[in-house]
């Protein structure tokens, strides 16, 4: 009696048995699925261990740096075991300087993920779903959805494969070719898994499995969002995080020509901090730029559907490789049209002065440390008036009257 591919048994005696073993088998398992599918749902966060799995293994790159730092670096160079000449002196400032840093970036590290990103939930109440079907059921990040323009595409698109339209001249000038504006959703943006409706800026998270306040991205390093909440903590941590690996970098790159032996945690240290540094370095970068222009991760998404939508009608219009430099006088036209202003500005009001203070705190120690909190209450922010109030895309000739000089 030999075993079937399955696992089942091919003995024609037992032939139905098998098969009926396998089914239910195969069933129990299609039980077993559609349970956990109903079990993570977006109302629901992952499992604990899911979300805080990278957090583990983060703690303990940690400890292992701290481990190689002072025990393997440092500590020779006090006990004077060390053949690399620093020196006992060398060694106790080394060590004083990274322990202290060590100190300063755990404390960026623990306020970070001890600090929620602002859960809607906690500062919303719960209302009824609107009468109306709601405009966005919210499984964030939202997408920034375009609005087609039904009738050219659908012309440009039943054109001849081997011909491109070419643009006309009958009035004496280029056709006019209409720029697409992304949609605007104009009633509740109530939310079916919170049963809330949302305020601006805010989308749910099907991992956190709740609607976060100021949305940016969700983090597996720090196992949970990054909101309005945290957003600062998270700038704070990225500075540190970047230090950190700097100090450590330097320091065993000079340790390691010094040293006449290979030490191979030595080496893998390196190669870590240079990775986690360059990482560290870019977020940190990348977020300070977005503060200060207003925007949050899933908002500057905006700006690059945008150019896709744009280039795609041009290519409808003009085609793949021709007509450049028409495709820059559309293009010169409609920033003439919008003034200029880009699709994802809307929050961009103030100086960049102004943005960092409302994300950052009034405190220049806030700014370094992890203390503080950011102004306002995540629920209400200040509007770009070159936008309506559901966040449309004006025209320039539509803004008040004093922004259109």
């Amino acid at each position: 009696m030999d075993p079937g591919p399955d696992g089942a048994t091919s003995d024609p005696q037992h032939g139905q048995a098998g098969v009926h073993s396998v089914y239910v088998s195969d069933k129990s398992q299609s039980g077993m699925i559609a349970g956990l599918k109903r079990s993570y749902t977006p109302a629901r966060p992952d499992p604990w261990l899911q979300r805080k799995l990278a957090v583990g293994i983060l703690i303990a790159l940690v400890i292992w740096s701290f481990y190689v730092v002072v025990g393997r670096a440092c500590a020779p160079l006090i006990q004077r075991h060390s053949s690399t000449g620093l020196g006992r002196g060398t060694g106790i400032g080394v060590m004083i300087a990274f322990v202290l840093l060590f100190l300063i970036f755990a404390w960026s590290y623990v306020k970070m993920i001890a600090t929620g990103p602002g859960f809607a939930p906690d500062f919303v109440d719960p209302s009824p779903p609107p009468k109306l079907p709601p405009t966005t059921e919210g499984v964030g990040p939202d997408p920034s959805d375009t609005a087609p323009i039904a009738n050219f595409l659908s012309q440009a698109l039943r054109a001849p494969s081997d011909t491109t339209p070419a643009p006309q001249e009958e009035t004496g000038r280029w056709r006019e070719i209409p720029r697409p504006v992304p949609r605007v959703d104009t009633g509740p943006r109530w939310c079916k898994f919170c049963e809330i409706n949302k305020p601006d800026r805010t989308h749910h998270c099907r991992h956190c499995g709740k609607c976060v306040m100021q949305f940016d991205h969700h983090c597996m390093w720090i196992g949970q969002c990054v909101g309005w909440a945290n957003h600062k903590f998270f700038i704070i941590f990225n500075l540190w995080a970047t230090l950190y690996c700097l100090y450590i970098l330097v320091f065993l790159i000079v340790y390691t020509k010094s040293d006449s032996s290979v030490d191979g945690q030595v080496i893998g240290l390196i190669a870590v901090s240079a990775l986690f540094g360059l990482f560290a370095l870019s977020m940190l970068l990348t977020h300070v730029y977005l503060i200060m222009t207003g925007r949050t991760t899933v908002e500057s998404f905006k700006g690059r559907d945008q150019d896709e939508q744009e280039a795609l009608v041009l290519q409808l219009e003009y085609g793949h490789l021709w007509h450049n430099q028409q495709k820059r006088k559309v293009k010169r036209r409609w920033e003439e049209e919008w003034g200029g202003v880009p699709v994802d500005a809307r929050w961009r009001w103030g100086s960049a002065g102004q943005l960092w203070m409302e994300e950052m705190g009034k405190t220049r120690l806030g700014w370094l440390l992890p203390i503080g909190r950011p102004l306002g209450d995540g629920i209400h922010f200040r509007s770009n008036p070159r936008f309506g109030p559901n966040g449309e895309w004006l025209r320039k000739k539509d803004w008040p009257a004093r922004l259109q000089v």
